[in-house]
């Protein structure tokens, strides 16, 4: 068992020091193992989120080994640029502010910061967390802004061209309880704006205020659409000057 762990651990290592993604043969040449004794490992730790499988491209890793190095390793310089607005919004808002961050077809739980009033049922879910992007508003207003190729074989769960066209219009999503249970939220998308202006921006991620619906109702997610956006273009742009030239690939690349 011990040895199993270790070679786990050994190739979440080959591959994070990869271009990703990585094909199976690179893989196996670079941990020095067989094809197949490569594939079984590859395998167990794609069932368990540390990786994800694209097919003939290979394999990248994803949210869960990206949880693991926020808890275990050296806080990210990402994570501590998005500390201090995430923060400033728990505070203004009272309730809990938290980002997600485009992870293919899912979105993934970065970083959260809870409620003054200390936890309750937590709306800022778990470390780590995979989400559709057609469930709940995080997702929703990501998928708003994707491409038509971007969203071509996403499952929309029924949502609609047109009304992603209407969230892209007012800039904003609610949500009421979809992924947790009694709890509303309203998000916006952290976007990079790219050098040609016919190009439409890259959807990062998206940031969240989220508290118990008998606190937070309509009016109340209403109102905090204006602080959302302000910190939406206070970090979107340093967000994607971290991230590089070609912060849409990064992203895709590091699957964060």
């Amino acid at each position: 068992m011990a040895t199993t762990a270790l070679r786990g651990l050994q190739m979440l290592e080959t591959l994070a020091g990869m271009r990703q993604p990585a094909t199976l043969r690179d893989i196996a040449d670079r941990a020095g193992l067989s094809e197949s004794n490569a594939f079984r490992i590859l395998q167990a730790l794609e069932q368990e989120g540390y990786l994800h499988h694209l097919g003939r491209s290979g394999y990248r890793l994803a949210s869960r080994s990206l949880a693991l190095a926020t808890v275990i390793g050296p806080r990210p310089a990402m994570l501590r640029l998005m500390y201090p607005v995430v923060a400033r919004l728990a505070g203004i808002s009272g309730e809990a502010a938290v980002i997600h961050l485009r992870a293919g077809h899912f979105r993934v739980l970065v970083l959260g910061v809870p409620a003054r009033s200390g936890p309750i049922l937590d709306p800022a879910g778990v470390l780590g967390e995979r989400t559709p992007l057609a469930s709940g508003a995080s997702g929703r207003i990501i998928l708003a802004y994707l491409t038509e190729a971007e969203r071509a074989g996403i499952d929309l769960g029924g949502v609609t061209p047109q009304q992603l066209a209407a969230i892209r219009e007012r800039g904003y999503e609610t949500s009421h309880g979809e992924n947790h249970p009694g709890i509303n939220g309203i998000s916006v998308p952290l976007l990079a704006e790219t050098d040609d202006a016919a190009c439409p921006p890259i959807a990062l991620g998206a940031m969240t205020i989220a508290g118990p619906a008998e606190r937070f109702p309509d009016e109340g997610l209403l109102r905090l659409a204006g602080p959302l956006m302000g910190a939406c273009r206070d970090l979107s742009p340093r967000l994607a000057a971290l991230l590089g030239p070609n912060p849409g690939s990064t992203i895709d690349a590091l699957d964060l």
